[in-house]
């Protein structure tokens, strides 16, 4: 049998946050759930491969292999890298169009309410009252028959919480369902 943590963590492109990416050997006495990004492979990681993100299960290191747009924070470095499919880079939060000078006029350390929303095509501008409008007018709350699965395989709230009541058990440590599948 398989255990699978729900979310899927390694089919995500947001990784949860790791410790550090540049040990050269695995941490001697980790704590369950604690996440690195492998260097070299060896040096007492186990099973994994160099850029791998490897987890601790409270017994021994798991790994996930990365995939090209898998992105995470390394808390050792204040930082977000991003795997681009060969190494994981330093994602540049300098440039970008979320400038503090154009978004936070007042520098109240708020960004300022948007007046418009403009998807940058011309003549889509809405303006941000009528998006709110638009938003309460779309659904109402409690007519879902199903749960959207992003295919043609709906299923019903009362058919998740099954699965969940008789398979799943929430892991604090880790921070997520575990299922035994």
């Amino acid at each position: 049998m398989v255990q699978y943590r729900i979310p899927v963590e390694e089919t995500f492109s947001w990784q949860r946050p790791v410790i550090d990416k540049d040990l050269e050997e695995a941490p001697v006495g980790p704590a369950k759930g604690d996440r690195y990004i492998v260097k070299v492979a060896g040096g007492g990681w186990s099973g994994g491969s160099a850029k791998d993100i490897a987890w601790y299960d409270g017994s021994d290191w798991q790994f996930d292999t990365p995939v090209e747009g898998w992105m995470t924070w390394v808390k050792d470095e204040n930082e977000f890298y991003v795997f681009d499919g060969a190494n994981w880079v330093k994602l540049d939060t300098t440039t970008g169009d979320m400038l503090k000078s154009v978004y936070d006029t007042d520098d109240d350390g708020i960004v300022d309410k948007a007046e418009t929303v403009d998807d940058g095509q011309s003549g889509n501008s809405t303006t941000a009252a009528e998006v709110r409008d638009a938003a309460d007018k779309a659904h109402t709350q409690g007519t879902d028959q199903g749960l959207d699965t992003g295919g043609p395989n709906a299923i019903t709230a009362a058919q998740a919480k099954e699965a969940y009541d008789r398979r799943g058990s929430y892991d604090s440590d880790l921070g997520c369902i575990l299922m035994t599948i």
